[in-house]
């Protein structure tokens, strides 16, 4: 009697799991690695029916290491070719996510013309494709079918689009990073963000954004020329990053950053690099249009010993009444430049009144009468600041030397007579 009762409570909770409803069993097996995933099949013939429909295959550096050790032969590599192509076989049904991250010791790139060519017949929805090998894999014609793509990630790979290529309709985040774009494309009107890192050819993206775009965080990193043609149809932007330092034409630009914020209304982080913009004629205090909204601003690589950098910076931190998070990156002295040029160019604006801005990050400090006086501007025109922190520049490790400069910084007047320095 008791061992029915055993059976009996074992049957129920097979039942119970095998009942459960297909999204929650899809679930599970979606929080389990792939080989786990599939051994589920011999639990019963429900179970091996869900396994072979399951809409999720993820490839990655979990499952990789599950089949094959540091050191490996080619039969080896053949047999993992062999299972990653049977898996695709034998699966039935949709695929609405593939995952794959090749290890940068294995090629499997002749093969994986083959996966996608599958899996561009399933409906795939994401699609991430992370190449670590040496050989740069140039996306099959087969790619550029899977029109139901709404997630697109691609490492190391090449974009070809064939000619008459009318675009992706249903792409809402693209992720490139190492990727070569040959040729004019677009990702659609419904993305709604776009990371492109070390990317060359982007000038091809130019018929992405026209007036329908959607583009809500934009992110350009190190990638190659870029025409700022790009940047007029962005109405809906709220996260702006450029950080182009791998772009030389660019870099030697007059950027108009009026123009640019201009046609960015909603935005509400702005990170920029050293392509801080520098075409204020002399003398400009605040941008033609105040950014209203920008609530974010890093700034990268600010030079204090270049007049019109200074200018550029101090502009665009005054035209940004609601800002609330100030972050700079100060480049380091160079060719002995005469503090008293550049702290005649720093005059206190009386009409500068930052109510809104709390936190103020600075990195980079070394203790020059340029930085205190940046400081003491700021220190001088935010009411509502709690917390300014400081980081020395490396250089600085004479305990006297950092005692001096708090001191000094201690000495500035500020706004807030509640506002804390942080020094590090």
């Amino acid at each position: 009697m008791e061992s029915d009762a055993k059976i009996r409570r074992l049957d129920c909770t097979s039942d119970r799991i095998s009942n459960l409803p297909r999204n929650v069993i899809d679930l599970i097996l979606e929080g389990l690695p792939i080989r786990d995933a599939a051994r589920t099949s011999i639990l019963s013939k429900t179970w091996r029916d869900v396994w072979v429909m399951h809409p999720n295959l993820v490839l990655d550096q979990q499952f990789f290491s599950q089949l094959y050790s540091n050191t490996f032969t080619q039969p080896m590599v053949v047999e993992i070719k062999r299972i990653i192509s049977n898996i695709l076989l034998v699966h039935n049904g949709p695929i609405l996510v593939f995952k794959l991250d090749i290890p940068p010791y294995l090629n499997l790139l002749p093969e994986t013309d083959f996966w996608i060519r599958n899996i561009s017949n399933n409906g795939v929805r994401k699609l991430e494709l992370l190449n670590r090998f040496q050989l740069t894999y140039k996306m099959p014609s087969y790619f550029f079918s899977c029109l139901e793509l709404t997630n697109l990630s691609l490492a190391k790979c090449r974009l070809d689009p064939p000619r008459g290529f009318q675009g992706f309709n249903n792409l809402l985040n693209v992720k490139l990073v190492n990727v070569e774009i040959t040729a004019d494309m677009s990702f659609g009107t419904q993305l709604k963000e776009l990371h492109l890192s070390r990317c060359t050819g982007i000038e091809h993206l130019g018929c992405l954004l026209n007036r329908n775009n959607n583009l809500s965080n934009i992110k350009i990193l190190d990638s190659g020329d870029l025409d700022w043609q790009l940047f007029e149809c962005i109405e809906k932007v709220q996260l702006l990053t450029l950080a182009l330092k791998g772009a030389t034409h660019f870099r030697n630009e007059i950027i108009n950053l009026d123009k640019l914020v201009g046609n960015m209304p909603k935005i509400k982080t702005l990170w920029l690099d050293v392509c801080v913009p520098k075409s204020f004629e002399p003398g400009a205090a605040v941008l033609t249009r105040p950014i209203s909204t920008l609530e974010k601003l890093i700034l990268a690589c600010v030079d204090l010993y270049d007049l019109v950098h200074i200018q550029s910076v101090l502009c665009l931190i005054r035209s940004s009444p609601k800002l609330r998070y100030l972050f700079v990156r100060l480049e380091p002295k160079v060719n002995g430049n005469d503090d008293m040029v550049f702290l005649n160019s720093m005059v206190l604006p009386v009409d500068m009144i930052l109510d809104q801005l709390e936190t103020v990050e600075i990195l980079g400090i070394i203790g020059s009468r340029v930085e205190f006086q940046f400081i003491k501007i700021l220190l001088g025109s935010t009411p509502s600041l709690r917390w300014i922190k400081l980081k020395k520049n490396i250089t600085v490790d004479d305990p006297k030397e950092e005692l001096r400069i708090l001191r000094d910084l201690l000495l500035i007047p500020r706004a807030s007579t509640s506002s804390q320095i942080k020094w590090e």
